[in-house]
């Protein structure tokens, strides 16, 4: 069974034209167009890894985790050093800059999915799911919910 991958941005087009990429390199795309979409696909599909446009509220990631360890790549046109280290230390597992190539791609998913490779994919508890699903949540109420949520 292929590992999924969930792709979380706000912009259609370039989304699915990265699921192109993601499944021309042999994984399954499950989509997503904000972060509380995302969260409601990470409980329905139980993704292998997160992939998020940086279009996307990340802010505060490390504190926002998704409420299962699970390895969080943004995607950008950001280059600056500042930028990148920011996103490294607010939680995400690595970056990769826009234009993206099926070659960078593929080395890259495959790093961080080999270091799951064993990992049962958990269930996230319902409670997260509810309060994530609550009508007056924003995309960053939802990422505040991971904050509360995600920890142990």
């Amino acid at each position: 069974m292929p590992k999924k991958i969930l792709l979380v941005d706000n912009n259609r087009e370039y989304r699915h034209a990265l699921a192109s990429i993601v499944r021309r390199v042999g994984y399954d795309v499950i989509h997503a167009e904000e972060i509380a979409d995302a969260v409601e696909r990470l409980v329905s599909d139980r993704p292998d890894l997160v992939m998020i446009g940086d279009g996307v509220e990340i802010n505060g990631l490390k504190s926002n985790q998704f409420p299962v360890n699970i390895p969080i790549v943004i995607y950008t046109a950001q280059r600056t050093s500042s930028w990148v280290g920011e996103a490294l230390s607010n939680g995400a597992a690595d970056i990769i800059t826009k234009p993206i190539s099926s070659t960078d791609l593929r080395e890259l998913l495959h790093k961080h999915l080999q270091t799951s490779r064993n990992r049962p994919r958990p269930i996230p508890s319902p409670c997260f799911v509810v309060n994530a699903r609550a009508p007056s949540a924003s995309s960053a109420g939802a990422v505040s919910l991971l904050n509360s949520e995600g920890k142990d």
